[in-house]
């Protein structure tokens, strides 16, 4: 169970990522932001409501690919971190290995002797 979620949560955090980061340079193409719009918007004075209107701003278009490249990090965060067995079954795994090399160790001490 847990290398399905492991494995589930890698596919899905990868493809969060991926769509916004896209979606982020989607926004960027299309708004024609240049570092002169940027600036004027900045700098705008806030106190004119005409002269502030004009200029469209870029921070909420930025905010929903910011989110769902944090969110889909996180979540690639928690695959990369999921092992993919539990303690008991790497314990069991461990003591059969140790079970399995002496078993072999001492089908070989008789022959050699």
């Amino acid at each position: 169970m847990l290398k399905f979620a492991k494995k589930l949560l890698l596919i899905v955090g990868a493809l969060v990522v991926i769509a916004a980061l896209f979606l982020m340079l989607y926004e960027w193409t299309l708004s024609g932001s240049s570092l002169r719009n940027i600036l004027a918007a900045a700098t705008a004075n806030n106190s004119n409501p005409d002269k502030a209107a004009s200029f469209s701003s870029t921070i909420s278009a930025v905010w929903l690919p910011v989110a769902g490249t944090l969110v889909g990090g996180l979540v690639l965060g928690l695959g990369i971190g999921i092992p993919s067995a539990t303690f008991k079954q790497r314990y069991e795994q461990r003591q059969a290995e140790a079970a399995q090399k002496l078993a072999v160790s001492d089908a070989e001490s008789p022959a050699k002797a």
